[in-house]
């Protein structure tokens, strides 16, 4: 997908990068597959702010995603859209009692593609089988963690795991960010990479953009006053003051693991994303 430069009439166009959207072939989601999205403002129920710098944004309704993919159905493609809630395209899909449905756009996805759901089929992009009926060293995308819940791995753009193998009950599965993990032989998968790679080269330009995708200021800890966050303080640009630096409630933070110890999920990870 290509990416597309503007020339600088304003300063916020000076380094503007957006995607070519080309590809969309319809501007309007789907009546019945959208719903609500409440904003939260990073507010819990109680009103307090557990999450910062969330608040603001365009209105957004969320559009029903098909991670389950469950079932033996063939599938034709019928649209390409924007989904304004994740950073890949999304694909309108009937089958062929004329339901329709959306699944993440998968690399390569064009109007008319066939694509089947089912426990086998042609390993093709866009096919969703068990794990069990895909061959090694082919790369899938929305990967099951438990039979039947959906997809929860790899579903961003760009993202994809490799099959290295299987041994028992599980297959092996390299991440994106380098993890070597099983999963069970039963749990579902899409062949292919998911679409939309180049998201990253996308230079929003301006701070108004990030406004736009709910995204508030964030402040420096160092530029705050010292009754306000643990690196605030001083004269002039200070070092933090402390034996590793803080969060604004006094946690260490940058290098600390904060990976919870004895889960039952260790025994799946072959390889950590740090090598060790």
């Amino acid at each position: 997908m290509a990416i597309k430069q503007y020339n600088p009439l304003t300063g916020g166009m000076r380094h503007l990068q957006t995607l070519d959207t080309s590809d969309i072939t319809k501007k309007t989601p789907e009546k019945s597959l959208i719903k609500p999205l409440k904003k939260t403002g990073g507010r819990n129920n109680q009103g307090y702010i557990t999450c910062r710098h969330i608040g603001g944004g365009n209105k957004r309704m969320y559009r029903v995603i098909d991670f389950k993919r469950a079932g033996e159905a063939s599938l034709t493609v019928k649209a390409i859209e924007y989904d304004p809630n994740r950073n890949c395209r999304i694909a309108l899909v009937y089958d062929e009692k004329g339901v329709k449905k959306y699944i993440l756009g998968y690399k390569g996805v064009k109007v008319g593609n066939k694509i089947t759901d089912g426990k086998e089929g042609e390993i093709a992009p866009g096919n969703c089988m068990e794990l069990a009926s895909i061959p090694e060293g082919i790369m899938v995308h929305n990967v099951e963690l438990q039979p039947g819940k959906g997809g929860q791995m790899c579903r961003a753009a760009g993202t994809s795991a490799q099959i290295l193998g299987k041994e028992g009950k599980y297959c092996i599965l390299r991440l994106a960010s380098g993890e070597v993990r099983k999963v069970l032989l039963t749990c579902r998968a899409t062949i292919g990479v998911v679409g939309n790679e180049d998201f990253n080269l996308v230079h929003k330009g301006k701070a108004g953009r990030t406004r736009w995708l709910g995204e508030r200021p964030t402040v420096r800890g160092s530029a705050m006053n010292p009754n306000d966050h643990p690196h605030g303080g001083g004269e002039g640009k200070c070092p933090v003051g402390h034996d590793a630096p803080r969060s604004p409630w006094g946690r260490r933070l940058m290098g600390v693991k904060t990976r919870k110890s004895k889960l039952k999920s260790d025994r799946l990870i072959v390889r950590r994303r740090n090598g060790k």
